[in-house]
């Protein structure tokens, strides 16, 4: 949700450094939320085992494995993509090849941002249901 707003606030230069930084630091807070999140589930788990403790917990696993993947290999290969591309550019002879990959993998991030994303306000609601799904089902 930032990026689309920094694209249309700075130059395309400063936005890809911008970006560069910023995306790292947000997939770790990911990883560390997520990790955080599993073990607190965990450990409720084992006092209380119901279905929103376990959907929950599949669901941080899911956020877990996007962020680890999207920060292990996404990012570093977009980033790299992308270098190769405006090296290219400087010389005016852009492999189209290269250019279809970086734009799959660019929508392979936004798609993999937007689950966790969507994770995120499923678990958030989750969180303020008044009941357990055992008990509203009963």
């Amino acid at each position: 949700m930032v990026a689309p707003i920094i694209a249309r606030t700075l130059d395309a230069e400063s936005f890809g450094k911008v970006v560069r930084r910023l995306f790292p630091a947000y997939d770790l807070l990911g990883l560390v939320s997520a990790a955080v999140a599993l073990l607190s589930l965990m450990g409720l788990a084992s006092l209380e085992g119901s279905p929103m403790i376990v959907l929950a917990m599949a669901l941080w696993m899911g956020v877990l494995a996007s962020e680890w993947y999207s920060r292990s290999f996404v990012t570093p290969r977009s980033n790299a993509m992308r270098d190769r591309l405006k090296e290219q550019e400087l010389h005016g002879l852009v492999d189209s090849g290269l250019r279809e990959a970086w734009e799959r993998l660019h929508r392979r991030s936004v798609s993999l941002n937007s689950a966790v994303l969507i994770a995120g306000l499923i678990l958030v609601g989750a969180a303020g249901h008044p009941k357990p799904i055992r008990e509203v089902t009963d």
